[in-house]
């Protein structure tokens, strides 16, 4: 197979194979597994990879707790909008991918 990294979509289909992997992590509640995905996207992040809303995916939603892997639900006073995730989770893991937070738990 292979790879054409200046493929238009090359970063979407980065972070969408995250999600699926962070997918399996929440199914076997495997936390090494989300560990290696918080490594994985420091590492792209490191190396100029774009991380994108969608990214939210890999930490548990401060808002309606949702778990990793879990798109958010709309809770009383913080609806999603049209939006997969709130934004507040959005900003937790660009923050903690970034080293700014310290990663929540279960990763903490």
């Amino acid at each position: 197979m292979r790879v054409d990294i200046n493929e238009p979509r090359a970063v979407e289909q980065f972070w969408e194979g995250m999600h699926d992997v962070a997918a399996a992590a929440t199914r076997h509640q495997d936390e090494d597994l989300y560990r290696a995905l918080v490594k994985i996207g420091r590492s792209a992040l490191a190396q100029g990879v774009e991380l994108v809303p969608a990214g939210g995916l890999f930490l548990r939603c401060p808002v309606c707790d949702a778990v990793p892997g879990q798109r958010c639900i709309n809770v009383p006073g913080r609806p999603l909008n049209g939006h997969v995730l709130h934004q507040q989770r959005v900003e937790l893991v660009e923050k903690a991918i970034k080293g700014e937070v310290p990663l929540p738990d279960p990763l903490g």
